[in-house]
């Protein structure tokens, strides 16, 4: 037996020894689908396929699994979760007070699952799931405005001419992304129910580190004892950031160096520079898609709904992002960002499994 073994554990009071299995559940990124295109890019840099490290995620907490008395705790913090079929997994644990409701639909998406479905985005039913179960929203980034990684990756971000580049619209899916920011519908059902989240949380990008589960167990990063695979870290927080990167350094670095330039880019101004603008770029996206609604349902914006731009806009079927920006002045964007402050406040985020 360890030295370190504390022996007198069953002689605490049950209320004490409830606070601490309690202490050991995971927070987890209770995941709807399968990560199966959220990877580093839209080329890949890291040809893998999460199931393993997903379906890890979906199991119960390791305490489920002591004792009747760790089990009885666990499962009263959470419950088996069917997601929206056929884009979700079978059943997911989720702990509503604990986790955060993501799901991985990107637009590769559509090409993968449209002959097998309606080629309509799960995103309004994500979005009522997670309100209904009272969880915090999580989304990929993509699904409201293209993020460059791989021009950030390879020197060429921001040469790009918005309005004629080709190459800049082909990454960007030019037929649902901010160029014709109207038929996002993704945009529109998150502005449509931003009444029920407080925040919206958005993963910029994902990374796969391939770390052994007892390497991830012993770094504390993946929950108290390891069963929360999948974790979420805000751009901003370099010193986390730097947790998973030194992790990262021990125990994959010589198997996939391109992580390292990855954690790299993270931690540069470059990046942040970049999430910030398209920060920007998605509020402007989520105004218009608000502003659009307002109009058909003359809401607010009377008879001159152009007025609500600078300049003032006469033709609602086409807006440009570079061209038009919101008359601050205006009393219905005035009210759009009062009512709406999760506008300004998205975080962006950095999706890490293991």
């Amino acid at each position: 037996m360890s030295n370190d073994s504390f022996h007198y554990f069953a002689q605490l009071p049950l209320e004490i020894r409830r606070l601490i299995w309690e202490h050991c559940l995971p927070y987890r990124i209770a995941e709807e689908d399968i990560p199966a295109f959220l990877l580093d890019g839209d080329e890949s840099r890291q040809a893998c396929f999460p199931k393993r490290t997903t379906y890890l995620n979906t199991r119960l907490p390791v305490i489920a699994f002591v004792n009747s008395e760790s089990r009885h705790v666990a499962l009263e913090q959470g419950r088996w979760e069917r997601g929206q079929e056929p884009t979700s997994l079978e059943s997911i644990w989720v702990q509503p007070r604990r986790d955060v409701w993501h799901i991985n639909w990107t637009r590769a998406s559509y090409d993968v699952m449209g002959p097998a479905i309606e080629p309509d985005s799960p995103m309004a039913y994500t979005l009522w799931h997670a309100a209904e179960l009272g969880m915090q929203p999580s989304i990929v980034a993509e699904m409201i405005n293209y993020f460059d990684l791989k021009g950030l990756l390879d020197g060429t971000y921001g040469t790009a001419d918005a309005d004629d580049d080709d190459e800049f619209w082909r990454r960007s899916f030019h037929h649902r992304t901010m160029r014709y920011p109207l038929d996002n519908q993704e945009a529109r059902d998150i502005a449509d129910l931003a009444e029920y989240a407080r925040w919206l949380d958005v993963a910029m990008v994902a990374v796969t580190l391939h770390i052994s589960r007892e390497a991830a167990l012993r770094s504390g990063l993946f929950g108290l004892l390891g069963d929360a695979p999948v974790q979420m870290v805000d751009v901003d927080d370099e010193a986390r950031l730097r947790e998973f990167q030194a992790l990262f350094r021990e125990r994959a670095l010589e198997n996939e160096p391109a992580v390292q330039t990855l954690f790299e880019l993270f931690t540069g101004t470059q990046f942040r520079a970049a999430v910030e603008t398209w920060k920007r770029q998605a509020e402007w996206i989520f105004l218009a898609s608000m502003w659009d609604y307002a109009r058909k349902e003359n809401d607010n914006l009377r008879t001159n709904p152009g007025s609500a731009w600078i300049p003032y806009l006469s033709g609602p079927e086409y807006i440009d992002l570079h061209r038009y920006s919101p008359n601050e002045n205006h009393p219905w964007v005035q009210e759009a960002r009062q009512t709406s402050t999760w506008l300004s406040e998205v975080p962006a985020l950095l999706y890490l499994a293991t």
